[in-house]
Parts: C-alpha cells; sequence; structure tokens
C-alpha cells in the first residue's frame, strides 16, 4: 500500500494554548470519522508554546491545496478561527514542511532492510 505523508506549521494567538488543547482533546467525532471516510489513517498534532506541528498520512492522495474543504471542516476551521493566525478565508495559516528524511520499522524489529 502507498502512504501518502504531509505535514505542516500552524500558530496560536497568545493565550489560547490551553483551549486549543481542549478542543483536540473532545475531538468531534464526525470529523474524526470524516477524516478515516476521507482516507485519513493517522493524524498527529504536537504544540511547542504557539507553534502546532501536524502529520497526516493516508491511503490515497491529498486533495490540492485549493480544494474547497467540507462544511464539516469549515465549520471546525470557524470554531478554530479565535484561538489560531489564519488566512483571510478563514482556514487556519500554514506553512507545509518539506519531508526529509523517515525510518519505516516495525517494533522489535533488529535489522533495518533497504
Amino acid at each position: 500500500m502507498t502512504i501518502y505523508r504531509r505535514a505542516w506549521k500552524m500558530h496560536l494567538r497568545e493565550g489560547a494554548e490551553e483551549e486549543y488543547d481542549a478542543a483536540h482533546a473532545a475531538i468531534w467525532p464526525d470529523l474524526a470519522e470524516q477524516m478515516v471516510a476521507d482516507g485519513v489513517w493517522r493524524f498527529h498534532l504536537f504544540r511547542s508554546g504557539l507553534t502546532i506541528f501536524a502529520l497526516q498520512e493516508r491511503c490515497r492522495p491529498f486533495p490540492g491545496e485549493d480544494a474547497k474543504p467540507s462544511e464539516l471542516t469549515a465549520k471546525w476551521w470557524r470554531s478554530m478561527a479565535p484561538l489560531m493566525v489564519t488566512d483571510a478565508t478563514g482556514r487556519p495559516s500554514r506553512t507545509v514542511l518539506k519531508e526529509v528524511f523517515t525510518l519505516d520499522a516495525e517494533p522489535g524489529q533488529k535489522e533495518r532492510t533497504v
């Protein structure tokens, strides 16, 4: 199976850290279901201060940057807008990160197969 991966960083507004963390601890079940239905099988968010690092993996190509978000995604973004730096459309502003290294190994594996 081909794995498609993308990563990006975003920024929170000053003082929004706790509310942002709480929102993601209580992610909307229908939003999580939508991501899985769209082929996302792994999604990580990491935070350092006001900087968020996101990593997504899925089983099919990602839509283009100009793809219109679903109404549910747009609703989530609107709920996050007071907490995050956004662009003119209300989408969280993000900087796409270039993947430079990946190590894939199974737990307990002692040798790397190239």
